[in-house]
């Protein structure tokens, strides 16, 4: 999960020219739409993207079936869209936080609000979590949603961490919200966190993660290559390294600084620490 910048392409712009392009097979069916698919990105824009508030257009099939094949095979005239998908499939998912993008995933599902088809703001940077979220959207309990990465800036903040329970070399790993109840998007990140990261493959890096750590502890954190004497100095070099994860991954909720949260539980440090400082261990051991 993570705060994105909002693309600055002019979708109105665009989808003049799209409808002027005599070369498409959509000419000139979307010329009569240009008007009301501006006014409808201009509404999405002023809404902050927010499913419960944005008016959806109602538009014929044959011109919202014209709008999915640009999508998915981008004229000229929606060169942005190429772009979008080239220039994020390095970075970490918005949606997840896992540690590739690869795919754009419209954040109102096309066949559900096909006007949005290729409007840039709500394709969301993804990876295979796209997939597995398929048209998810809103939950039955007031609040609940997915949170938009464009607009929600919640998701600048630290919002979940790993859990390890039974410490050992396989503990059993989950994930913990790190936002209090009083939070007032807590519902919708819930939601989120519920419908979409943990229905991705998370928790079973985490626990590659924790495998590595257990064999050779410098793999995950190179400063952890020689013994430490206390538990206040773990904590110093796992918060030194979430940070620069966070500034790595321009994000706190990527799935490597959500490990490192899980190893700051004091629980967790405790455990950590009576490891290095076992009499006779050899530097960058196993933990066992």
């Amino acid at each position: 999960m993570n705060k994105v910048q909002l693309p600055a392409y002019d979708d109105s712009a665009a989808f003049d020219n799209l409808s002027k392009n005599q070369r498409l097979g959509s000419y000139p069916q979307l010329q009569p739409l240009v008007a009301s698919v501006q006014a409808g990105y201009a509404q999405y824009v002023a809404v902050n993207g927010s499913p419960t508030l944005v008016q959806n257009q109602a538009i014929s099939a044959t011109a919202a079936a014209f709008l999915k094949g640009h999508y998915a095979s981008p004229p000229a005239d929606l060169a942005h869209i190429t772009k979008m998908r080239d220039s994020t499939e390095h970075l970490v998912c918005p949606m997840c936080g896992s540690m590739h993008s690869g795919t754009l995933d419209h954040y109102l599902p096309k066949n559900g609000f096909p006007i949005f088809s290729v409007f840039s703001k709500n394709l969301v940077p993804a990876c295979k979590c796209n997939s597995k979220r398929s048209e998810t959207l809103l939950g039955v309990n007031p609040g609940e949603r997915v949170l938009h990465p464009y607009f929600d800036d919640c998701l600048g903040e630290r919002l979940v961490s790993a859990r390890f329970e039974d410490l050992g070399e396989v503990p059993r790993v989950s994930l913990v919200l790190l936002i209090p109840n009083t939070h007032p998007l807590h519902s919708a990140i819930a939601f989120h966190v519920r419908s979409i990261v943990q229905k991705s493959a998370v928790v079973r890096y985490l626990a590659d993660r924790w495998s590595s750590l257990f064999r050779k502890p410098s793999l995950v954190v190179r400063a952890f290559a020689e013994n430490i004497a206390t538990q206040a100095e773990v904590q110093t070099l796992l918060e030194a390294e979430r940070d620069s994860l966070d500034d790595l991954y321009k994000g706190k909720n990527n799935w490597n600084s959500i490990f490192v949260s899980g190893l700051l539980d004091p629980i967790v440090l405790a455990w950590l620490a009576g490891r290095f400082s076992m009499p006779g261990r050899t530097p960058d051991g196993p933990l066992g």
